[in-house]
């Protein structure tokens, strides 16, 4: 990889880390200490105006007679900004650090996918100029970065953010007609009217209608029962089910509110035809309440012979892989990754990112790598925008994304990745569709 910037800053101004001979964990580091840090495929650079550039037609979509988006244009080079929340300001750079503290991990295992797929794009030939920046820094962080003009320039940006941040840059992607990618979070940002904003784990809707549409295929006929609790978050949920225009409601469905965050079983054996099987959605958001709630169902289980769809923060529940913790009472849940360890693109992966960092990656290190590979091949093929080209998955490395276009009334709002794994825990064994 060549290097045309590598400049080490930090909030007080910049500053140079001398590495240590035994001392591993800065090797890391100093990849890691950077404000724009650029990666470039060959040692030449080439001006945005160079003469090589390449014009691709490229169907208009029409928007109250107005053209969408511009004429996709092909460079020689793209500009591509990464904003993730490593807390590099945070940490004492000289002293004796054994390992990474727990809370900036997160924010540099993404930076470590990208990095990944990056050296990957290298070796196939790719021309990319690559900024990084850590959104948890006093001066490079998302606010500052837009006021700068520093963003101006890109052809893409790329984020694991925050709420707050994500609104800012999907706001900033809009105006100035930059396709921004939300790579971590499933939140919208509140983004209406956005052809610019995509994102790439799907919404809590988006998982609620692919579990509607499994049990009107298999279940129709049981007796379906939505729990939740009072949050908002879990009365949407139970309102995305009720109202969910691709999928009817199930003949015997009824919905059931958590009194103190427990089931009470006599009032769920009340909603429960015995003529039918009956299907449980337990819609809690928190692992722990679904553990609890799960092992309150469990006592039902045979009798009504339940089956639990549950929602997509249930794959923090190790315990769903140990054959005598619900036996007898099928678990589903949907998740946008399911990542196959013995597949050659998942040991890829998992080889690169254990010369880097000793260990074994985590799920946010394979969202890093997949965002930034997919959507770097979309520049490549198509140029800038690419949005007509989203629903081609052909690039896709390990998840085969399905990113279709939300709309209201008709009216784009944003993309969104619609692609699920339904997973099925049964007496400890998974299994996925």
């Amino acid at each position: 990889m060549t290097l045309v910037q590598n400049r080490l800053l930090r909030s007080n101004g910049s500053k140079q880390i001398k590495s240590k001979k035994s001392f591993k964990m800065y090797k890391i580091l100093i990849c890691l200490l950077l404000s724009g840090f650029i990666f470039t495929a060959s040692a030449q650079r080439k001006n945005s105006g160079d003469k090589d550039e390449k014009n691709t037609t490229i169907t208009i979509i029409n928007k109250a007679k107005e053209e969408l988006y511009a004429l996709a244009t092909k460079k020689e080079r793209y500009k591509i900004a990464i904003f993730s929340p490593m807390y590099l300001d945070s940490t004492e750079w000289d002293k004796n650090l054994v390992r990474l503290p727990k809370f900036m991990i997160p924010g540099i295992d993404f930076y470590q996918g990208v990095r990944i797929a990056a050296d990957s794009l290298e070796k196939q030939g790719y021309k990319i100029d690559l900024y990084i920046f850590d959104s948890k820094s006093s001066y490079l962080d998302v606010k500052n970065m837009i006021e700068s003009d520093k963003l101006d320039s890109m052809d893409l940006i790329i984020g694991n953010a925050s709420v707050t941040d994500l609104k800012l840059l999907a706001n900033f992607a809009k105006v100035k007609k930059i396709n921004f990618v939300s790579a971590v979070s499933p939140s919208d940002a509140g983004q209406t009217d956005n052809p610019y904003f995509t994102i790439l784990q799907p919404r809590l809707s988006s998982h609620i209608e692919a579990i509607h549409k499994h049990i009107n295929k298999r279940y129709s006929e049981d007796n379906v029962i939505y729990i939740h609790g009072s949050s908002t978050a879990e009365m949407n949920g139970l309102n995305y089910f009720k109202n969910d225009i691709l999928n009817t409601l199930p003949a015997r469905f009824s919905s059931y509110e958590l009194k103190n965050e427990e089931i009470a079983p006599k009032e769920i054996i009340k909603k429960i035809d015995s003529f039918y099987n009956t299907t449980i959605i337990l819609g809690t958001l928190d692992p722990e309440v679904t553990y609890t709630n799960l092992q309150v169902l469990l006592p039902l289980a045979k009798r009504f012979k339940l089956k639990v769809y549950c929602m997509p923060t249930t794959e923090a529940l190790k315990s769903l892989n140990k054959a005598d913790e619900f036996p007898s009472m099928p678990i589903y849940y949907t998740s946008s990754y399911m990542i196959d360890q013995v597949t050659p693109a998942s040991q890829y992966v998992s080889k690169k990112y254990k010369s880097l960092m000793g260990s074994t990656p985590s799920d946010v290190v394979y969202k890093g790598f997949e965002s930034m590979y997919f959507f770097s091949s979309l520049l490549r093929k198509n140029g800038t925008p690419f949005n007509k080209f989203l629903s081609d998955n052909s690039s896709t490395f390990i998840t085969p994304y399905k990113i279709l276009a939300v709309k209201d009334e008709g009216k784009l709002m944003f993309y969104e990745n619609k692609f699920l794994y339904l997973l099925k825990h049964e007496d400890g064994v998974m299994t996925y569709e």
